[in-house]
């Protein structure tokens, strides 16, 4: 049994707000800490993808970068951010993208498209942005996680088409097309499984660091219509689920990202900073835990050793 755990990062969901994972990851990275598995859904599996790559967070900061500036793919999300009065911190994420969706559907004059964007409009940007194109080139074992809307089983993604794995957890849904496989409808991770902490253990982490994104929680207690109302109920229970998932982990990252719009790729260095100081605050509390982990390894081993002899 050895006495150094294994290190794995479980990287959340959020839109923009996950490109704080790229700051969490620098953080770690400077202080000796590089994960040995990672896994990520939706921003989190684009953003670990990337880091199990290159295993060099300034590499993975910089092609994140061109992606965050890309004009054309920027234009694919500024009708979702609210204008003027900050309408949208008065909404979670999946508020959002509901009222959003509904409002475009409208505008369109039409229920039967599958999505407001071209599949072209994320994927594109991802050939960009990775050099490997399947899992096996990969520096760190990784997973991209999914979901199936038929089943409402996870999907993991740890071999294959990289850039397919990628695409299938980041789309969003309504958002960019599913991904249809062997008769399944594939989406965006974060719809049911935000932070994948138990992917990382099923990978090999014993010891795993989970980077969640809080989304912004709304101090609003007068719910007039019945929409409001159902819209509320939906986000308490992903606030349960969610807190109840966390406690898988060994240690829990959250960047405070909630005064950032969840679509807004242009606070992108603002993300990042914010990460990168929460990966610093976390590192006391990383060492202390390691330490208790490596002192009751090094107790068991040699309560072992000694039954054995």
């Amino acid at each position: 049994m050895s006495e150094k755990p294994v290190i794995g990062i479980a990287l959340g969901s959020g839109g923009s707000r996950g490109l704080a994972h790229a700051g969490v990851l620098a953080a770690l990275e400077e202080s000796g800490f590089c994960p040995a598995v990672i896994a990520g859904s939706s921003m989190g599996a684009l953003v670990g993808g990337l880091y199990a790559e290159t295993a060099d967070a300034a590499e993975t900061w910089r092609r994140l970068t061109l992606f965050a500036q890309d004009e054309e793919f920027l234009e694919t999300w500024t009708h979702f951010i609210a204008k003027g009065s900050g309408e949208e911190e008065q909404l979670s994420l999946m508020q959002g993208l509901y009222d959003t969706v509904m409002r475009k559907f409208l505008a369109i004059k039409t229920l039967t498209r599958p999505s407001l964007a071209d599949e072209s409009k994320l994927r594109n940007p991802l050939e960009h942005m990775f050099i490997a194109r399947d899992f096996s080139e990969l520096k760190i074992p990784f997973a991209a996680i999914a979901v199936d809307l038929i089943s409402g089983r996870k999907v993991d993604f740890r071999t294959g088409d990289l850039i397919d794995a990628v695409y299938a957890s980041s789309a969003i849904p309504g958002v960019f097309p599913p991904v249809l496989s062997d008769g399944r409808f594939i989406v965006d991770g974060g719809v049911l499984f935000r932070i994948p902490i138990m992917t990382c253990r099923e990978l090999g982490a014993d010891f795993v660091i989970a980077v969640d994104l809080p989304a912004f929680e709304s101090n609003k207690t007068d719910y007039k219509t019945g929409m409001e109302i159902m819209m509320r109920a939906d986000t308490l229970a992903k606030l349960r689920l969610n807190d109840f998932v966390l406690r898988e982990a060994d240690l829990v990252i959250s960047p405070d990202v909630s005064a950032y719009h969840w679509a807004d790729f242009r606070r992108a260095d603002d993300c990042y900073d914010r990460g990168f100081e929460a990966g610093q605050a976390a590192l006391p509390a990383l060492r202390e835990a390691l330490d208790r982990r490596r002192g009751w390894r090094a107790r068991l081993r040699r309560m072992l050793t000694g039954s054995a002899a």
